[in-house]
């Protein structure tokens, strides 16, 4: 219990400090935009413990993904219409499949303890603020979950007992390229580039 509290603190921490930084930088960004950079930076230093079903953390991404899948497309109703052909069918991914989905692929100590995992994830967490507030909530988004996520794989690396365990050993979780299955790898880049080219790439 410790040890989650640890990574949830760490997590609240640098989603706090992400919005009090983005504040200080632009503050011409919204209140709406300062919020949701601080729940991106708590919710991207738990996307790394997703591969772990019994983990709180993959409890309270998995909930919060479901209050999104509710939030989002009313966001887009009222506000931008254009956007709900693509919040509606994400939305119903998530709610239904995406879990089991997820599941499924990932492995335990995989490839999400990586930092191209942190880049990648945290592209899918930017683009839900995004389709959340607006364009303007896309790169501090980005950098506080990526921050965050960056953060959690140090703390592993602190806490002996957290370090990945390959069958040659122990490893280092601030890798550059996890080790583990290619569709892990690929799920991982797919997000990425979808979420990348959904944001910046029209």
């Amino acid at each position: 219990m410790a040890e989650c509290s640890t990574y949830h603190l760490a997590a609240v921490a640098t989603g706090v400090g992400s919005a009090a930084v983005s504040s200080i930088i632009a503050p011409e960004l919204g209140w709406e935009i300062i919020g949701v950079t601080a729940l991106s930076g708590y919710v991207g230093g738990l996307l790394a413990d997703i591969d772990d079903i019994h983990s709180s953390s993959f409890r309270v991404v998995q909930r919060l993904s479901q209050v999104a899948a509710v939030i989002v497309p009313s966001i887009q109703f009222f506000y931008r219409p254009a956007d709900l052909l693509i919040a509606i069918p994400i939305a119903l991914f998530m709610v239904s499949h995406f879990w089991e989905v997820l599941s499924q692929i990932m492995k335990r100590g995989g490839h999400t303890h990586s930092v191209i995992a942190a880049v990648c994830l945290s592209l899918g967490v930017a683009w839900v603020a995004y389709l959340t507030v607006g364009a303007a909530a896309a790169l501090p988004a980005f950098l506080a979950s990526s921050t965050s996520y960056l953060l959690h794989l140090l703390l592993d690396d602190l806490d002996n007992a957290r370090f990945v365990e390959t069958k040659t050993g122990m490893r280092s979780a601030l890798m550059p390229v996890g080790r583990g299955r290619a569709i892990e790898f690929y799920s991982i880049l797919a997000i990425g580039f979808v979420s990348f080219f959904a944001l910046w790439g029209f």
